[in-house]
């Protein structure tokens, strides 16, 4: 019988209703790539998915400290800046705090995808801000780390991931190593603790081509990220080779990650 995994999503955002329409929201996004990654292993994962932006809902601690409920929590992109205070941000960051502590840090894995990537980071003693540099915005080669290698059990030397963002994770957190990098851009394209409770990426394993080139061509237009930058990766985006494979690829290393079943 396969092994069951439940997962939590903390939804940290809603895209355009033109981009879910046709693509999806994140609900729809994270199970499919989930689903997709699962290859040969013996496992089944089902979800349950909080707003915690507009309803601030989120997993009853009593029951994941009980071990009743959830095996892992997902944390998703989004529009807002990690390293506001926003009410529902500084939520978000104290219930990553609390999860940092025993008996939850034994029993959840966290997982945080680029602006979850920013919170597990600022709630755990690092530092996000916005990128002097700008952009990374498109598909990018980032390049693993020799811990990141080591890790994630892998000869590749770079994973093709897209990428939204214009904040980074500028001080990595303590006891956290680093995986990835696009340096001198992005120094920290994801970690993992020490104790193998949070696993991070700065990308977007769950967006598919089309996804971002959609978006991109919506904050063109809006003025949000300059004509000639958006222009150069819409055409990067239509020439590079697919990475459906790589993103897949990194999912399965995430639930590798969940199972218990990575470490160094």
């Amino acid at each position: 019988m396969p092994r069951q995994l439940n997962l939590a999503l903390l939804v940290c955002d809603t895209p355009r209703k033109e981009v879910v329409e046709k693509y999806g929201d994140y609900p729809h996004l994270f199970p499919q790539v989930f689903n997709g990654a699962i290859g040969d292993r013996d496992v089944q994962i089902s979800w349950k998915h909080f707003d915690v932006v507009h309803k601030q809902e989120y997993p009853d601690l009593q029951d994941l400290a009980d071990n009743k409920t959830f095996d892992g929590i997902v944390i998703t992109g989004s529009v807002a800046s990690a390293y506001l205070d926003d009410p529902w941000i500084l939520k978000l960051v104290d219930f990553v705090k609390v999860m940092r502590t025993e008996p939850y840090r034994s029993q959840v894995r966290l997982v945080g995808v680029c602006f979850g990537h920013q919170i597990i980071a600022r709630a755990c003693g690092g530092t996000c801000v916005k990128n002097p540099k700008g952009w990374e915005f498109g598909v990018f080669d980032i390049n693993l780390t020799p811990w990141g290698k080591q890790f994630l059990k892998t000869d590749k030397s770079s994973l093709r991931i897209h990428q939204v963002h214009q904040d980074h994770v500028e001080e990595l957190p303590p006891n956290f190593h680093n995986l990835a990098t696009t340096a001198p851009h992005t120094p920290f394209h994801g970690f993992v603790s020490d104790d193998y409770q949070c696993i991070t990426i700065q990308g977007h394993p769950e967006y598919v081509r089309g996804f971002v080139k959609t978006v991109l061509t919506i904050r063109r237009d809006a003025g949000i990220v300059p004509k000639d930058y958006a222009n150069e990766q819409l055409e990067r985006l239509d020439s590079v080779p697919d990475n459906t494979k790589d993103n897949l690829w990194l999912v399965g290393r995430m639930i590798d990650f969940i199972l218990g079943n990575l470490r160094c």
